[in-house]
C-alpha cells in the first residue's frame, strides 16, 4: 500500500496545510507517506513536508507577510511587465530553506515529491518529478528535475499566479533542462487538486488537504481596485476547477470500488481468476485497467479561511489562525472515523 499527500493552493491558506500536518504528527507520530503532490502553496508545503520539517512550516507560516515575501510596484508602471509583484524575496525563502543538500536527502529518502506548473508556451499541464519513472501520467507531461535549482525553480513557478507574479523560466541555467525559455506560472491554472498525480504514481490511501472551504459563502464586499477585482476573479476560477478536480477524483474512486466489487462476486461466483483477468483486460489501456481500488480523505475547511482575494494577503495573525483551524479540522475528520479505516502505523 502507498500513501500519498497532495495538498492544494491557496496562497496563505496553506496555513491551514501546515495545522493539519502538525496535528498529524502530533497525534500519528507514525504515520507517514510515500508520494506527495503540491500545487502552488502546496508545492512549498509538500516540499518540506517530504522531509518531515512541520517544525520549520510552522515557523514560515506564521511569521511572513506581503513585506517579506514580494516587491510591490505600482500597476501604472508595471503595465507593461510580466507581473505586479517582484518575487525575489520568495525566491530566496526557498533557496534558504530548501538547500542542495536537502534535495539530496529527499532523494536518499526514496519518496516521491511531484510539483505542478503550467506551461504558457504549450498550454499544458506540466509535473516536474523527483523521480519521473515512478509515475505513468493521464493527461500531462511528467519533467524529471534534473538538479536541486531545477527543483526550486519549479516549486517557485508553481507559487506563481499570473500577472500579479511573473512567469519562471524553471530550465534557465540548468545545464541540461529541456526548453529553458519556456514560461512557466501556477500549477492551478489547469489543476487545483492534483489527486490524480498521486493514483497514477501507485497510491491507493490519499489525504487531500484542499484550501478551499467545502462552503461557499456570498461576500457582499463591493471591489474598488483592479487589484481587487482580479484577485477575486483568481478564486473563483480555482474554485471551480478545485470543484471539479474533487468531482472527476470521487467518481473515479467510486468507479474502481464498483470494479473491485463487480471482480470479488464474479471469483464467489466461480468464474476463475484467469477469466476475470481476461474480461477486464482491453487491448487499449485505460485509466482504470489495473488500478486498485483507492480510499481518498479530503481535509477541508468548512468555511472559508480568508487569506484576501487569490490568497495574497499574508497576515502573520490570521495565518496563526488558519493553522489552529487545520489543527482543529483534522482532529474532528480523525474522530470521526470507524474504527480501523486507516492504518495509522
Amino acid at each position: 500500500m502507498k500513501r500519498a499527500l497532495v495538498i492544494s493552493g491557496g496562497g496563505s491558506k496553506g496555513a491551514f496545510a501546515v495545522g493539519v500536518l502538525k496535528q498529524i504528527k502530533e497525534t500519528y507520530p507514525n504515520l507517514d507517506f510515500d508520494i506527495y503532490v503540491g500545487t502552488s502553496a502546496g508545492s512549498l508545503v509538500v516540499t518540506l513536508a517530504s522531509l518531515n520539517r512541520i517544525d520549520d512550516l510552522e515557523r514560515i507560516y506564521t511569521s511572513i507577510s506581503n513585506a517579506t515575501l514580494f516587491i510591490e510596484g505600482n500597476i501604472v508602471e508595471k503595465v507593461n511587465d510580466t507581473s505586479l509583484f517582484d518575487v525575489t524575496p520568495i525566491w530566496k525563502l526557498i533557496q534558504d530553506n530548501y538547500t542542495d543538500a536537502n534535495y539530496d536527502q529527499l532523494l536518499a529518502s526514496g519518496k516521491k515529491v511531484f510539483i505542478t506548473a503550467t506551461c504558457l508556451q504549450t498550454e499544458e499541464l506540466n509535473v516536474f518529478a523527483s523521480d519521473a519513472s515512478s509515475i505513468i501520467p493521464t493527461g500531462y507531461n511528467v519533467v524529471q528535475a534534473i538538479n536541486a535549482n531545477h527543483y526550486r525553480r519549479a516549486v517557485l513557478a508553481s507559487t506563481c499566479e499570473p500577472v500579479f507574479m511573473p512567469p519562471i523560466q524553471i530550465g534557465r541555467d540548468v545545464p541540461g533542462a529541456a526548453n529553458p525559455n519556456y514560461q512557466y506560472v501556477d500549477g492551478g491554472v489547469l489543476k487545483y487538486i492534483g489527486v490524480q498525480m498521486a493514483i497514477d504514481a501507485g497510491a491507493t490511501e490519499i489525504f487531500a488537504i484542499i484550501l478551499s472551504s467545502e462552503d461557499s459563502v456570498v461576500d457582499e464586499t463591493t471591489l474598488k481596485t483592479l487589484l481587487d477585482i482580479l484577485g477575486r476573479t483568481v478564486d473563483i476560477l480555482t474554485t471551480d476547477v478545485g470543484n471539479n478536480d474533487v468531482a472527476i477524483t470521487d467518481q473515479y474512486a467510486s468507479a474502481l470500488q464498483y470494479i473491485a466489487g463487480v471482480k470479488s462476486q464474479m471469483l464467489a461466483a466461480g468464474v476463475p481468476q484467469a477469466s476475470i483477468d481476461k474480461y477486464f483486460t482491453l487491448p487499449e489501456a485505460t485509466i482504470f485497467q489495473n488500478k486498485e481500488p483507492i480510499k481518498i480523505f479530503k481535509i477541508r475547511p468548512k468555511e472559508p479561511l480568508g487569506g484576501g482575494p487569490g490568497g495574497l494577503i499574508f497576515d502573520p495573525a490570521a495565518m496563526k489562525i488558519m493553522l489552529a483551524k487545520g489543527e482543529a479540522t483534522f482532529s474532528e475528520f480523525a474522530a470521526s472515523l470507524p474504527p480501523g479505516t486507516i492504518t495509522w502505523a
